[in-house]
This record gives C-alpha cells, structure tokens and sequence, in this order.
C-alpha cells in the first residue's frame, strides 16, 4: 500500500509585523495580572521574555476580536479599535480578509478561526454566491485531517482512456498515454509580479518538497546566465517538479532540450499551437503537453479543438481577479461582457460532458483562485485541479500594494528581494497544508474518499443565482413575466 500522503508544517513567524484588524491597547491601570494572557487562545498577550513580571506589549495581527481579554480584565486596563491600515489592504477583489488569512495560514499551517465569528454578507459576487453542500453527509466519523481515514487529495493529469484492450494472451494491446499524479489538485502559476531568484527558488523547493508542478516562463530573465539560458540557479536540483511554459511557436534549441529533460511542457495558444504541440511529441514522446488558453468568447469551441485534436492538458486561465477576458484570441470574436472563473469552468465542463469527450483531457484553471475554498469550487465546477499565484506571494508577505507591479523600481515594504528561500518555502508549504486541510475537511463532509471524484459534482453545491430565480421567479413573475 503506498504512504500515506501527509504535508508537515511548521511555526514560521513573519520577518514583519502583518497588519492586523484590530490594535489592542495596555494603559497604566495594568496590575500585570496575566489575567489577559490566561484567556486569549489567540496568544495576542503574554508575560515579558526579559521579565516575567511585567505584560509584554499585545501582539496586534494576531486578535480575532473575540473581546475576552477586555472582558476579564480586572481593571478595565484594555481597549480595542480596529486599525486603520487593515482596510487599506488589497482591493476590492483580494480583500484583506483574504489577504491576512493567507498570512495566518503561511505562519501557523492552520485553518484559522474568527473568535468574532462570521459577520460577512450572505451572498457576494464569483465564489461568494457558491456554497458547498455539506447536508448529505455520507459518514461524519471519515476524517482525512485526523486519520481516522484515509482521503486521498491525488489528481491524474493527462489524458484517460475510456477502455484497455487486451490481446489474446492477456497482454495489453491498447497504447497507454503518459499521466502525471499529483498528490494536491495545487500547481504553481507564473507570477504576475515580485519575481525574483530568490523568490523562485523559494516556490521551486516547495513545489518539489510537496510533490507538486511549478510553471515557469521560460522567457523570464532568471533563465539566462552570462548569455547561455539555463535553469534558474535557484531552480536547480528541482528542475523535475518545473513546467517550462513557452510563449513562442517556433522552438530553438534551448527549448527542445527542455522539452526532451521535462515530464510536462506548456505553450501558449495560437493559431499554430498543434504544430509546435505535434513537435514536442517528436521530441520526446512521453511529455505531457498542455495548452494555456485565455478564457473568453468561443472558450467551448477552442477546448473542443484542442481536445479532439489530442492535445492532454488545457490550462483555461482569467485575469488575477478570476475575471475573463472580454475578446478572446480567436480571430473575428465578437465582444461580449466578462464573466467570472466559477462559470466559465462550469461551461467548459459541461460542454466537454455533452460532446462525452471530458476524460480526454485534463483541464487546469487559474485566475482568482484566492482561498482554499476556491480551490475545492472550481473542481465542483470541472477544473481537475487549479494553478494559483498571488496567494503564494503572500505567503512571503507580500501586502498587494501593487508598487512592484506599477513600478518596479518602487521599494517593497517588505523586501521580497531579501527573503531567504528556505523561510519562503516553508511559509509556502504551510499555506498548501491548510489549503489541503480544508479541502480534507469539505470532502470528509460529503463522505467522498477521494478528490477526482468532486469533479463536476455541481449537485453538491448551491448555487445562489438558481435559488434566486427559482424561488424569485416564482413568487414575482406574473401575467406572463410582469411583475406587481
């Protein structure tokens, strides 16, 4: 029986002070009674290092705001506000709620836990108006996280045979296609900003420690040294877990090396894709090749085309905050308004379950994956696993200022230029095991033992627009659609 997949995170501080939601404040009525620090599960408060008689100062970017230490402190010596920079974090998409739970989850490898609970809005915008149904629990005793059970997290990525063939002496006849396994349905995007070697070395060896893919650009700067390209420096000795993508149709010789050293390979789409797609096979016939495709206008045409025409892997990507693209690639697309991830994927999926050719092709998605939740969405909608990038950024605490990405020259406020790569890969590695973590938690839920089988699983979710219009429609639409 093989081993047991399991991810080991460990304590990471942050080398700066995250920007916490509230700031707590210690005045001279303190008796310095430890009273605050006996009740905080939070470990915002605790005694002195240097002198265990006095109170340190609170640790703010820990407090979840869950008023205990306030409420038993004997002399009334604590007060709470929230802070002034926490809504200045991110943007209206990356949020700083997200942003700060990704920094929690890079520290500590846990799933956090609001001590103020859940105060958000019933419903929002993208994945916000997709629920997981968890009301048809199969069996609760099944937990992954414990190991009670096991729940397998593994995805395939290359293309499925419907059926193997054998000749008479028992021997297969049938021509097996190269797969990967990949024990998280997580690989690692280019990213949009901050790239630097240190950065990428940090990505490269927690790609390789979790057993995972991290997508290269090949046209990226640290892949040239003195004039010769090369791997990364920083990249080296993980080179089996990159995935070179290559944005030009037309290979040199340092490309062709790549593809004859890689198990996958990835091209961006153009109208000559399937040549250079059929030339990567010439040269090294067990790679798994994928096509990164834009969602966007005639998004179901292209998988078709692609997918008929044996390419395994389609990476479908949005813009960073999981919008599509209004105009797609295709020559003579028509304008249309952008949608978001969740139903672009659910669209592809179906239309690929129509044509009875979806276990043809593996079909990666990327773009606004901000949360571990996304990740377990966007295989309910049909993805077979999800790439993420800026969720990895901020595990190296990166902020989301967006300096670096308006202008590069601009300092880091915290210096991501300088971050030591083990810190950095470790601090990755935590995030992945949370994410992991929830996703063990949402499929022991459902009592699915394994993650392959939640693909397309649109029955195990609610979605708000269809209870909307089901419920609404309803109760509103009269007189042939007139509403009193």
């Amino acid at each position: 029986m093989p081993k047991k997949y399991s991810i080991e995170v460990k304590q990471t501080p942050p080398r700066y002070p995250p920007i916490g939601k509230f700031e707590i404040e210690r005045d001279e009525r303190c008796i310095n009674c430890g009273r605050c620090a006996i009740v905080c599960v939070y470990d915002v408060h605790s005694r002195n290092e240097e002198d265990p008689r006095d109170m340190a100062e609170p640790v703010d970017y820990r407090c979840k705001g869950c008023f205990n230490c306030i409420q038993e402190c004997p002399r009334e010596a604590l007060s709470i506000r929230e802070s002034k920079e926490y809504p200045k974090l991110g943007d209206s998409y990356w949020t700083p709620e997200i942003i700060s739970t990704n920094w929690y989850q890079a520290e500590t490898g846990k799933i956090p836990v609001s001590g103020a609970g859940y105060r958000g809005p019933f419903s929002g915008e993208g994945f916000d108006s997709m629920w997981t149904d968890m009301s048809e629990i199969v069996r609760p005793t099944r937990d992954g996280i414990h190991g009670r059970e096991y729940i397998s997290t593994t995805v395939d990525v290359g293309r499925k045979l419907p059926a193997i063939e054998f000749d008479a002496h028992g021997a297969i006849r049938s021509s097996i296609p190269p797969t990967l396994n990949i024990p998280i349905p997580i690989i690692f995007d280019t990213l949009p900003f901050g790239k630097h070697e240190n950065v990428d070395e940090a990505m490269a060896k927690a790609a390789s420690y979790l057993g995972t893919f991290m997508i290269v650009d090949v046209d990226g700067e640290w892949f040239k040294s003195e004039g010769n390209r090369e791997w990364g420096i920083g990249t080296r000795g993980h080179t089996s877990h990159l995935i070179p993508h290559i944005s030009h149709l037309t290979l040199h010789s340092f490309e062709a090396d790549l593809i004859k050293a890689c198990k996958m390979v990835e091209f961006e789409y153009g109208e000559d894709v399937l040549s250079v797609v059929h030339e990567a096979k010439k040269l090294n016939s067990g790679i798994i090749v994928s096509v990164r495709v834009p969602f966007g206008d005639n998004v179901e045409e292209l998988v078709e085309e692609l997918t008929y025409a044996g390419v395994e892997v389609i990476h479908l990507y949005a813009d960073v905050n999981g919008q599509t693209f209004k105009k797609s690639l295709i020559k003579n697309a028509s304008q249309s308004e952008q949608g978001f991830i969740k139903d672009m994927t659910l669209n592809v999926h179906q239309h690929l379950v129509d044509l009875k050719i979806r276990d043809e092709v593996t079909l990666i998605v990327s773009g606004g994956i901000a949360m571990a939740e996304h990740v377990a969405k966007a295989i309910i909608c049909g993805a077979d696993l999800t790439a993420i990038d800026l969720p990895l950024l901020f595990a190296l605490e990166c902020r989301y200022c967006k300096r670096c990405h308006d202008d590069p020259q601009l300092p880091c406020p915290v210096e991501s230029k300088d971050v030591n790569p083990q810190w950095g890969a470790q601090r990755i590695i935590n995030l992945i095991g949370a994410w992991r973590n929830q996703l063990l938690e949402v499929l022991g839920a459902m009592g699915l033992r394994e993650v392959r089988r939640l693909r397309g699983e649109v029955g195990r979710a609610i979605f708000f627009d269809e209870i909307e219009r089901e419920t609404f429609d309803k109760i509103f639409a009269l007189n042939g659609g007139a509403i009193r």
